[in-house]
């Protein structure tokens, strides 16, 4: 896990946005435990989900994920069924969201901004739209929802409900 969050590439995207908030971030922020925190945490719960949903098609690619890694874990002797595997990965990304939320509406004692809070929030919730039904990268999910963003014109009633507004 301590490679595999890095490896995830969201500190070069996350925290960059972060200065750009409008809040002061200072040294004392960026360095403190709660911030690494809210990053690996995001992290980790992008990788997984990421793996869970990539694994398969990495596999006939010859590449190694943590599903991979786990279901042949040497130390252990044990092999794993696929399906436990993901099912374990997908509680630890569930065990990784209930502690991202209670560092997010944590108030006391800490020292990172709502709104840096928030940013880590949000990129936990793009995850799960990014992963809901594939890999985020070869499906058509996500394709298809820009697509119709973008192409299908503004129904009626939504037009109709603004204009009660």
């Amino acid at each position: 896990m301590e490679n595999g969050y890095v490896s995830f590439a969201f500190g070069p995207i996350v925290l960059p946005t972060l200065y750009f908030l409008g809040v002061k971030l200072s040294k004392e922020i960026v360095q403190s435990s709660e911030y690494h925190k809210l990053y690996e945490l995001m992290s980790i719960r992008g990788r997984l989900m990421n793996d869970i949903h990539s694994f398969k098609r990495e596999t006939k690619d010859g590449k190694l994920n943590v599903v991979a890694l786990y279901m042949s874990d040497e130390k252990s002797g044990i092999v794993e069924e696929e399906e436990e595997v993901v099912n374990e990965m997908k509680n630890l990304t569930e065990n990784q969201k209930k502690e991202m939320m209670k560092l997010v509406m944590e108030t006391k004692g800490s020292v990172v901004p709502k709104e840096c809070k928030d940013v880590f929030w949000n990129m936990c919730n793009v995850l799960n739209l990014f992963y809901a039904t594939d890999d985020g990268f070869t499906g058509n999910v996500i394709l298809d929802v820009v697509k119709e963003i973008m192409y299908e014109p503004v129904s009626h009633e939504l037009i109709m409900f603004k204009e009660h507004l």
